[in-house]
């Protein structure tokens, strides 16, 4: 396995750009964020009332899916970033107003020093492979209620099955760079020893697909462009000059992305506490 580098602990990131495209893309039609909160919230049953924490939640992506279909839910929404927090407090102002959300800056790996309540369902969208999973499980068993449950997703290249969106990238930037840098892999067998670990037990394990449009592969390409240097370029490369390299890489990619876009594929995972 890979090993692990939270890249949003950079002292370079520019959180300001990446939050602005971020968002924009992010509640654009058919976005790679609204597809997968889509899959995630689908995936399990909720009552009207129940309590939700969306855990690296972003800009907002997931709540607002999430509000669309269950308009009475009570949300914690937790980020590392003040600065997309900021786009989710606008997107979402009106719940935040009357109490209905609540928005906390702070770390997923350490959630249960964040909040007293007991939560229904942790939601953790397409952010998984960010967060040191050991911790973050250890930490979110302490404000799950019994029979609490934590639904996150996961790119097939991830668990170690290289097709869809994700191996796309990989594929075309180990080729372009001749090099072995991977993006990161999280076994499934790993995931289920550490859940377990922890007291939870595995209640649903599926794949799931969607199409991205060729408009919609080039505009998230504009936003992974502020991720990728980090993850497939050496350290000690200058953060310019890595940026550039990263945004001419995907832009020459977007010359073998077939006219009817490309089809990402992962798996949804959802484990039970007992």
């Amino acid at each position: 396995m890979s090993k692990f580098q939270r890249i949003y602990w950079a002292k370079d990131f520019d959180w300001d750009s990446y939050s602005k495209l971020y968002d924009k893309y992010a509640k654009s039609k058919g976005s790679y964020y609204l597809q997968t909160s889509s899959k995630l919230i689908d995936s399990v049953k909720l009552a009207k009332s129940s309590k939700v924490l969306d855990l690296a939640c972003g800009t907002g992506a997931l709540s607002m899916v999430l509000l669309k279909q269950f308009p009475g839910v009570n949300i914690l929404a937790v980020d590392l970033s003040k600065e997309m927090l900021k786009y989710y407090k606008k997107n979402l102002s009106k719940q935040v107003k009357n109490g209905q959300i609540v928005v906390k800056d702070g770390n997923a790996e350490g959630i249960d020093k964040l909040s007293e309540e007991k939560y229904d369902v942790i939601f953790v969208s397409s952010a998984l492979w960010d967060l040191e999973i050991e911790s973050f499980v250890k930490s979110a068993k302490g404000v799950l209620k019994n029979g609490g449950k934590i639904v996150f997703n996961l790119p097939s290249l991830v668990v170690e099955k290289e097709r869809g969106f994700i191996y796309f990238i990989e594929h075309f930037f180990r080729q372009t760079l001749q090099s072995d840098i991977i993006y990161r892999r999280i076994p499934i067998d790993y995931l289920k020893k550490i859940f377990e670990k922890n007291g939870f037990k595995l209640s649903t394990m599926k794949d799931y697909s969607f199409n991205m449009s060729k408009k919609n592969v080039t505009d998230f390409f504009d936003v992974l462009r502020y991720r990728y240097p980090f993850i497939l370029f050496p350290k000690e490369m200058p953060y310019p000059q890595k940026l550039k390299r990263c945004t001419e890489i995907f832009n020459d990619s977007l010359r073998y992305v077939p006219k009817e876009g490309l089809d990402e594929e992962g798996v949804i995972f959802v484990f039970e506490k007992n």
